[in-house]
This record gives C-alpha cells, structure tokens and sequence, in this order.
C-alpha cells in the first residue's frame, strides 16, 4: 500500500511529541517526523541532499523512499510482493541511489534510483546476494556477500552495473555480519564463527583477525557497522555480552589495540545496536530495549573515553517507536533516525533529534583524478559535503555539484594551479593534505 500522504500528515499532527530532556548541550528535543506502516527489513537513513533524507523500507511492498525534514514523503521506486530488500539505500558517484532486491531464492538484483519517482533501474541478476553498507572513494560500493547456493560469505565490492565481485572468502561456517572501509585502505569488519571477531582484509584479499569477542556477544542485530572516527579509530558495539550480558560499547585501533568503553546494565532498556558520531566530536547511539518484558529502547551519548549520557527514553512505544534503530546527523546538526517498530500502527517511527549540536564540518579524504588539465572533473569522497564550493589552490571552481553527502564534483577552474583542494559547506572548511596537479 502506498502511503497515504493526508492521513499520514494528519497523525502526525494530531499524536506527534516533542518531548524534551536535560542534557550536557542544553535542551534535548525529540520530534516525531511521520509514522511509518512497514519499516521491516533492511534498515538505515542518509541525507542524499539537504533537508531530504533517503532510506528502504519494509515488505510488501518493500519500497525506497525519500523524505524531507518536514515530513514529506516520496515513493522512489516499489517491489512486488514476494522482494525482500537486502542492502540499504546508498548514494553514489553517479547521483544515483542503491540498494538490492531479491526476488526469490537463488538470485539478488541490484537497483538504483534517482531522487525522482520512475526512475528505478534494475541491473543483472547476480548469484552473490550483496548486503552494501557502504560507498567507496573509487565510486564502488562496498559490503558482504553471501553465495546463494553453498553458501560461503565474501567481503564484496558492488560496481555501479550492479555487478559483485568478491574481495575475500571465508572460511565455510564463518559469517560475515558488517565491513567498513578505512583511511588506510583496509576494510574492517565483523564476522561470525560461533564466537565473533573483527576482522581486516587488505584489497588484495588478505584477512587478519584483531580482535576475538566471546560467544553470543555479537547478537542477531550486529550489522551496526564499524565506525571510523575523527580520532582515526574504530568504534562498534556488540549487541551482549559484556559483564552483565547486555551489550558494550568499544574502541579499536587500526592495528588492533582494544579498548572497552562502556557495558550496559542488565536491564531491559539495554542492548546497544547503533553508533554515530556527532559534530561534537561525542558518540551517539540508540539501544535495542527489550519491549516485551516491558523494556523501551533510549537514545545515548557517549565521549570517546566513555562517559555515558542517556539523552531520551523511547519509553512511549505509541508515540516515539522502538529501536532497532539508525542515526544520521543531518547538514542541519540535527540527528534524524528511524525505529524499526512502534508507533500508532507498530509499523515504525522517522524521528529527529535537537540536541543543538554545530552542523557537521566536511571532511575530504580522497580525490580522483590526482592530475589533470583546466575542465577536467574531479570527484571528491569525504563525508559531511552537501552545499559545498571548492577551490583548487585558491582558486574557486565555477562548476561543482554534489552526489549525496561523500561526494562532490568540481571542474578544474581557469587560472588553477598545483596544489591543494580546499572545501568549504556551511559547517566549515577542510584543506586536503595531498595537492592536485594542474597539467
């Protein structure tokens, strides 16, 4: 069913808290944007340009939305009954949008969407299911992958043809949860094998295994992917374990060295299964709750040496959802997210926190071509680039335009010479480190 945009707007006002807690920041406010009826499935919101959110959406029909701050919706592209949606809604180099589908047993399709309704294209049916997390600064996508037939798992790399080629295989009866790409060119991730363990594979399909967690202690929803922060080191959180069995926040180096940041009480509100980092340089994340015992999922901050804030209660399971959930920090500072359940009709909430955090500084770690002459294009990868200029040693581009939040596109201006790229949005400006060499 598509959604009802009235009826939708009209719940929304009626029923929609704003509730507010003290916090270390001011005023935490806790907006309820729209209700959901289907948010199953694979799960995850990003803002594809400002002010507009994208984001996957449940079954039946399992669907690809965009959404806007204020709460307006639109239907992108609509499966079939019988499509389950495995990969969240990523966005790419090409302007595009991906994700993947998959129409029954033994094959998986890639698809990509523009920001307009009937745009969707379908790309070749695949015998690798791809489970895409993240895009990749050579305009890939990267995730897992598991065989449709043996069933062995991959750290895999999605072209924009929608065509999956594996980087690593594992072992048989290992199971790869989640795989992030690093500033040292690594991926690192997550990986089942009755007990867990993070992982690196090196692009030329070497694995080393870094950390080791005990048994169980990842749980069922450990595909909050790996977090490379500001600092440079990962961030994650297993599901349990811990001491008392209810989940834990850590910190990884890149060369393996584990920190233990946080472990949850035993109680029902526990169970972390999110991780951002916000403009303060703080951690933010949500926890699972345990809703049947009469539990309620809470949304936290945590400071990279792991003083714990508990930032709001989900405890009104009508009215503010349920975790699982996603984050995102929006170019506004704001943190927007969505819970997988809860809500009038238990279908899920799309929310918005103020925590009246700065908007988020770019972040510029790659740019390819690395040389080129007056007009060629350069592609930007980064992270927080939406509304960007640029400026080539000082001199400003007149051509730029960005594809998502990673990456930006800029035409070497007249006039440019050899030397940095400088990007500038209106949470600040970042230098690259490396020079761009005008021919």
């Amino acid at each position: 069913m598509l959604i009802n945009y009235l009826s939708k707007r009209l719940l929304v006002a009626l029923t929609a808290l704003a509730t507010t807690m003290a916090s270390a920041a001011g005023q935490t406010i806790f907006h309820v944007i729209t209700y959901e009826s289907r948010l199953g499935g694979p799960f995850g919101i990003s803002e594809g340009s400002p002010g507009v959110l994208y984001f996957n959406s449940g079954t039946n029909p399992s669907t690809a939305l965009s959404i806007t701050t204020q709460g307006t919706q639109t239907v992108l592209a609509a499966f079939p009954s019988g499509y389950n949606l495995t990969s969240l809604l990523l966005s790419s180099a090409d302007g595009r949008f991906y994700s993947s589908v998959e129409p029954g047993v033994g094959s998986a399709n890639v698809f990509s969407v523009s920001s307009n309704p009937g745009s969707r294209q379908v790309y070749a049916s695949q015998s690798i299911i791809p489970f895409m997390t993240q895009n990749l600064p050579d305009g890939t996508l990267l995730g897992t992958a598991a065989a449709t037939t043996a069933n062995p798992w991959y750290v895999a790399k999605v072209d924009l043809k929608g065509i999956v080629t594996p980087i690593y295989q594992f072992p048989a009866g290992d199971r790869a949860l989640i795989v992030t790409y690093a500033s040292d060119g690594n991926y690192y991730g997550l990986a089942e094998s009755g007990p867990g363990y993070l992982f690196r594979v090196t692009p030329s399909g070497t694995l080393t295994k870094l950390v080791n967690f005990p048994n169980g202690s990842l749980g069922p929803q450990s595909d909050t992917p790996l977090l490379q922060a500001s600092d440079g080191n990962l961030y994650g959180v297993t599901n349990y374990g811990g001491a008392n069995s209810a989940g834990t926040i850590y910190k990884v180096t890149l060369s393996g060295q584990y920190t233990l940041l946080h472990t949850f009480p035993n109680n029902s509100t526990s169970f972390p299964a999110t991780l951002i980092e916000g403009s303060d340089g703080n951690l933010y994340g949500a926890t699972l709750g345990h809703i049947p015992s009469g539990g309620y999922s809470e949304i936290f901050r945590i400071t990279k040496s792991g003083q714990y804030t508990l930032l709001f209660a989900m405890s009104n399971i009508t009215a503010d959802g349920a975790c699982q959930c996603s984050l995102v920090q929006g170019s506004d500072g704001n943190i927007y997210g969505t819970a997988l359940s809860g809500g009038p009709s238990n279908g899920g909430v799309i929310f918005s926190l103020e925590l009246g955090l700065p908007k988020p500084a770019p972040r510029a770690q790659n740019f390819r071509p690395a040389s080129g002459a007056v007009g060629t294009q350069v592609r930007i990868w980064g992270s927080n680039l939406l509304s960007a200029s640029v400026e080539f040693n000082g001199v400003a581009a007149t051509t730029v335009s960005n594809s998502g939040s990673n990456y930006v596109w800029a035409t070497v201006p007249a006039g440019a010479t050899t030397g940095p790229i400088t990007i500038t949005t209106p949470g600040g400006t970042v230098t690259t480190h490396a020079s761009f060499t005008v021919e």
